[in-house]
């Protein structure tokens, strides 16, 4: 049985990307939930986790000997491409595959402006706040990107509206992207708007972003402008 540790929905981009993967795919796994800065993340954290950060996923008992523990989001979308190789974790074809690895990778290392400057935060509307010059660059560079996929290997395609035709896990890397978009409305191209849409509209993320609208908690560093709007 799997188990895919997370943090708190509303705030942690990383703990999304893996869970929206084995959500969409239809794959079965336990959810551990260990919310940031609680007396449970504190007490449990290097249990779960050899990095103590999320998200992990194990693979058989947690902690247990014969188990495989996997952490960091693109290790996780390798191992379950491997372990569920009928379940099209990535893209068919290899030219569509090896540019939705390269795009993964260049998400999962770059773009801090924009993680910096709009931290993931599901419940807020901050419309305007955290756009500057580099955060410009970073949105120019992921329009070009998300385009370019979708020209070349997505639409029109009677698989979906996704990046590669159906949802993969490139959809699952950016959907966090998808959703600070939401939060911070910044201009984007009316491509880009019908690619966010259609993120927003899948099962998987209407369900994470279901759960994380239900939360309260409130965590300071992802947080930098309370205050400044009324929450939904």
């Amino acid at each position: 049985m799997l188990t895919l540790v997370i943090g708190n929905k509303n705030y942690s981009s990383w703990s999304m990307r893996p869970w929206l993967i084995l959500r969409a795919l239809n794959i079965p796994f336990e959810e551990v939930m260990l919310k940031f800065h609680s007396a449970e993340w504190d007490a449990k954290i290097a249990h779960y986790s050899p990095s103590k950060l999320v998200p992990v996923l194990w693979d058989g008992e947690v902690g247990g000997g014969d188990s495989i523990c996997v952490w960091e989001s693109n290790a996780i979308y390798e191992y379950l491409a491997e372990r569920f190789p009928d379940r099209h974790v990535w893209p068919a074809g290899a030219k569509a595959r090896a540019y939705a690895r390269a795009i993964v990778a260049e998400m999962h290392a770059g773009f801090r402006p924009l993680r910096t400057a709009m931290p993931m935060n599901i419940r807020a509307r901050f419309p305007g706040l955290g756009m500057n010059d580099d955060v410009a660059k970073n949105i120019a560079r992921i329009e070009a990107l998300w385009k370019e996929a979708r020209e070349r290997f997505g639409q029109p395609s009677a698989s979906g509206p996704f990046l590669f035709g159906a949802f993969s896990a490139a959809d699952a890397m950016f959907a966090p992207v998808v959703m600070r978009f939401m939060t911070y409305s910044p201009t984007l191209s009316s491509d880009t708007e019908s690619y966010c849409a259609a993120v927003r509209a899948h099962p998987s993320v209407v369900a994470w972003q279901t759960d994380a609208l239900a939360e309260t908690e409130f965590v300071a560093e992802d947080e930098p402008y309370a205050g400044t709007f009324t929450k939904n």
